[in-house]
């Protein structure tokens, strides 16, 4: 049974991408089903297009920006529950949210969030030649968050190496976990496509939005 539904799933991804149709995934919490089908729509857009060598650093963006949204939305979570206060140190605070990443918590604090409508959703279109990423997260950024996301972006630009990034921007605080946006920016840059090709934005009140184009034409 649980074969016939992921034939079946194939078959619409195919012939959605075929078709040139717009791709949207759903996710509270990521697991690796949800991971599976992400890739699966991935890798039939960009054989389509012959772009195959980006399967794999396309995807960890993807991948990476999705778990971000999710972790953010178990940090909210904490937060309404009072196990993250306002006066928890930066520590304290990466503290309480690694206790809940793990795959059996997230689950947990995934259905809590769809409770919350705290989705994650990944957009995937074809539009003038560029594969266009979307992942989206209902929860705004504050405007001093926003800015410390696009200065991490910008520094990060100029690196070929997550690791010679990390060694001159440390972030011990953060235990590493500030890593992830810096890692986009350096994989994009070793597949030739420009940093600022990926773009974080806010509206301010409801929605965050993290964008990739990737060229097809070239």
């Amino acid at each position: 049974m649980e074969t016939d539904i992921q034939q079946d799933f194939q078959k619409e991804i195919i012939e959605a991408v075929n078709n040139g149709s717009d791709l949207v995934f759903i996710s509270y919490s990521m697991l690796e089903n949800t991971e599976e089908k992400i890739k699966f729509a991935l890798e039939r857009i960009l054989e389509k297009y012959k772009k195959e060598d980006l399967i794999t650093p396309i995807f960890s963006c993807i991948k990476e920006l999705v778990s971000n949204s999710i972790k953010a939305n178990a940090k909210r979570i904490l937060i309404d529950e009072g196990i993250i206060t306002k006066n928890d140190t930066i520590i304290e605070v990466i503290t309480k949210l690694r206790a809940v990443l793990n795959e059996t918590a997230l689950l947990e604090y995934g259905l809590k969030g769809k409770r919350e409508k705290l989705s994650t959703r990944v957009y995937l279109m074809v539009q003038n030649k560029n594969l266009i990423i979307n992942i989206i997260n209902n929860l705004p950024l504050s405007k001093e968050t926003l800015n410390k996301i696009n200065d991490r972006i910008e520094k990060s630009s100029k690196y070929d190496s997550i690791a010679d990034f990390y060694l001159e921007h440390p972030d011990p605080a953060a235990e590493g976990m500030g890593l992830g946006l810096s890692m986009i920016v350096v994989l994009l840059n070793n597949i030739n496509i420009d940093w600022r090709n990926f773009t974080v934005t806010t509206d301010n009140k409801e929605k965050t939005f993290a964008k990739i184009i990737v060229p097809l034409d070239n």
